[in-house]
C-alpha cells in the first residue's frame, strides 16, 4: 500500500477558491483534503513538500488531435515564417535532409501574410518532391505541382461538396485548397516511417504532460489511424489516457477494436466536421464576411457547410439510437444553428453532445443549447491568437465570439480547449484568454464575455471530466477520485490575469505516478 500526503502549499479542489492545507492519497486514489492537522499517517507514508506552490486537479484536454501533434513533430515547422522565409526554410530542409527522389515533404504552421504562395512558387524550391503546406487550423493548405500530379488534380478536377480548389485565370489549379478538398487529399500523403511516428507519440504525450494534461483526445480518428493506435496499444506506448472519436464510417471498426468502456485507450463516440475556420473565412455564417473595406461582402459570401443537413441529421440520429456521444465541429453561427436544430429534433440530451469550437455560437440560442444538452467546448485561445483577424473578418460580431459569460449565466456546463496542434495544449494560456479576452494587438474582444479564473479552471478540470462522463473519477479532489494532479509554481488566484501564462507546471501526476517533473 502506498500512502502520500501533499502539504506546505495551496491545495485547490476548485469547489471554491478556499485552499486546503493537505491532500491525503492512497494507492493512486484521493482519501481526503482538509485544513489544519492531517489524520495520522502510516509509518511509510510519503510526504510531498509543495514548497508554496499550488496543487490542483490535473487538466483535461476537451478537444485536440494527439496523432496530429505527433505528426507535427516530424514536419518542417513554418511557424512565424512568411513569403521568402518559407521558401528559404523549405530549400534548407531539402538540402539538410536530402530526401529521396519523389519523397513527400510536409510542412505545418503556414500562415500567409501579404498574399499566399502558389504551386509555381513552391516549385522553385521543390521541383521534384511532392510538397504540402498545411495551415495551423488544418482546414486548408497548398500543394506544389509535383504533389498535384501525384494526386491527379488538374484543370479538369471539379471541387467537391464542402470544399474548394482555387484556380487561376487560365483555369489551372494554384495549389491552394480548402476543407473537404484539402483534407481528403491530405489523407493520401504517405505517413512517416512507423518507428519514427511511434516515437513521436511518446514525445507528443510528454508535451501534454508538461502542461499538466493527463487525458488527451484524438479528435478525429479516421480509419488510416486505426493500425497506428492498435500498435500503440500492443507495444504499451500510451502513458496518458486517450479517448478516440472516429468519424462515422470508421466507428464500427474502432468500436470492435476497442470495446472496453474504460481504461487507458477507449472510444468516446463519433466526430463530425460541419463547417470550417473563421480566420480562414470558411466557417458558415448567418451574415456575410466583411471585405477589405470593412463592408459586407457584395457577393453575399457567408462561408459554407462541410456537410449537408441530411448528413448532420444522420449522425445525430445514429448516435441517439446507439447512446453515443456526438462531437460536431461548428465554428460559424449558421453551423451552430444547424446542429442545435438537429439535436433538438433527433438527439438525446443524456448523450452529452459536444459543440466543438462554438466560436460564433449565437447567444440567442443558448436556451436551446441547454435544452438539447449540448456542451459547448470553446476555443477561447483563438481570441488571443486570431482575435484581430476575427475583427477584420466579422466586425462587431467578433465581440461575442466564444460567449463564455453568457453560457455561464445560463448554467450551461462548458469546456475550453486549444485544438492542438493548432495551439499548444497550454491550459494556463487558455485560462488567461478566458479572463482577459485580449488580442495580439492589445484590444479587448468582448469584455462582457470575460469570466473569472475559478470558472475557467473548472472548465478545464471538472467540466471537462463531465464532458467525458468521468466526473466521479477525475477533475476534482473528492474522496475516491483518481490521484490526477498538477503542481503549479504559483497560485493562479493571486496572479494577475495577464501573467497567468508565466505560471510553470512543476509536476504532473497520473494515478499517483509522476509523469512530468520540471
Amino acid at each position: 500500500m502506498s500512502e502520500r500526503i501533499y502539504e506546505n502549499g495551496r491545495i485547490f479542489a476548485l469547489d471554491a477558491t478556499l485552499p486546503a492545507d493537505y491532500l491525503l492519497c492512497k494507492d493512486g486514489k484521493i482519501v481526503s483534503a482538509g485544513r489544519g492537522e492531517p489524520p495520522p499517517l502510516s509509518a511509510g507514508a510519503e510526504r510531498v513538500d509543495l514548497k508554496g506552490g499550488a496543487l490542483l486537479p490535473a487538466f483535461i484536454d476537451s478537444h485536440s488531435h494527439l496523432s496530429a501533434v505527433a505528426h507535427r513533430l516530424l514536419q518542417l515547422s513554418l511557424d512565424g515564417l512568411s513569403g521568402r522565409e518559407v521558401l528559404s526554410a523549405i530549400a534548407r530542409f531539402i538540402r539538410d535532409n536530402n530526401p529521396e527522389k519523389g519523397e513527400w515533404i510536409s510542412a505545418g504552421g503556414y500562415e500567409p501574410e501579404g498574399g499566399r504562395l502558389t504551386a509555381k512558387q513552391l516549385d522553385a524550391v521543390s521541383p521534384s518532391h511532392p510538397l504540402v503546406l498545411q495551415y495551423p487550423s488544418g482546414h486548408m493548405g497548398i500543394f506544389n505541382s509535383a504533389a498535384l500530379r501525384v494526386l491527379g488534380v488538374d484543370a479538369d478536377t471539379p471541387p467537391s461538396e464542402g470544399g474548394f480548389i482555387e484556380k487561376d485565370a487560365d483555369g489551372n489549379p494554384t495549389g491552394y485548397m480548402e476543407e473537404n478538398d484539402f483534407v481528403s487529399r491530405l489523407k493520401k500523403v504517405p505517413p512517416p516511417a512507423a518507428d519514427k511516428l511511434l516515437a513521436a507519440f511518446g514525445k507528443a504525450q510528454d508535451i501534454y504532460f508538461s502542461h499538466g494534461v493527463v487525458l488527451i483526445q484524438e479528435g478525429l480518428a479516421m480509419k488510416e489511424l486505426l493500425p497506428l493506435y492498435l500498435a500503440l496499444r500492443e507495444k504499451g506506448l500510451l502513458k496518458a489516457d486517450v479517448v478516440l472519436f472516429p468519424d462515422l464510417p470508421s466507428y464500427p471498426e474502432y468500436a470492435a477494436a476497442f470495446p472496453e468502456k474504460g481504461g487507458k485507450l477507449r472510444v468516446g463516440g463519433v466526430k463530425l466536421i460541419s463547417d470550417g475556420s473563421p480566420q480562414g473565412r470558411t466557417a458558415w455564417l448567418r451574415q456575410p464576411y466583411l471585405d477589405e473595406e470593412g463592408n459586407p461582402d457584395k457577393s453575399g459570401y457567408c462561408g459554407y457547410p462541410a456537410v449537408t443537413r441530411e448528413v448532420l441529421e444522420e449522425h445525430v440520429r445514429f448516435c441517439a439510437g446507439k447512446g453515443l456521444q456526438l462531437l460536431v465541429h461548428c465554428n460559424g453561427d449558421r453551423a451552430a444553428d444547424a446542429f442545435i436544430d438537429a439535436q433538438l429534433r433527433f438527439g438525446k440530451p443524456e448523450t452529452r453532445p459536444v459543440m466543438i469550437h462554438a466560436q460564433m455560437l449565437p447567444v440567442d440560442r443558448l436556451d436551446d443549447v441547454r435544452r438539447a444538452g449540448i456542451i459547448p467546448s470553446f476555443f477561447i485561445a483563438h481570441v488571443g491568437r486570431w482575435g484581430d483577424v476575427h475583427l477584420k473578418n466579422l466586425g462587431e460580431r467578433a465581440q461575442t465570439i466564444s460567449p463564455l459569460r453568457s453560457a455561464l449565466d445560463k448554467g450551461i456546463p462548458f469546456t475550453l480547449h486549444q485544438d492542438s496542434p493548432v495551439l499548444p495544449p497550454d491550459m494556463l494560456y487558455t485560462v488567461c484568454c478566458a479572463a482577459e479576452r485580449r488580442t495580439q494587438s492589445g484590444r479587448v474582444l468582448g469584455e462582457r464575455e470575460r469570466i473569472d479564473v475559478l470558472s475557467a479552471l473548472r472548465a478545464v478540470t471538472r467540466n471537462a471530466a463531465y464532458q467525458y462522463f468521468e466526473e466521479n473519477s477525475t477533475g476534482g479532489l473528492r474522496r475516491g477520485m483518481r490521484e490526477n494532479l498538477v503542481l503549479l509554481s504559483d497560485d493562479p488566484f493571486r496572479t494577475p490575469h495577464n501573467r497567468l501564462p508565466e505560471i510553470r507546471v512543476e509536476r504532473t501526476i497520473l494515478d499517483g505516478k509522476t509523469v512530468f517533473c520540471r
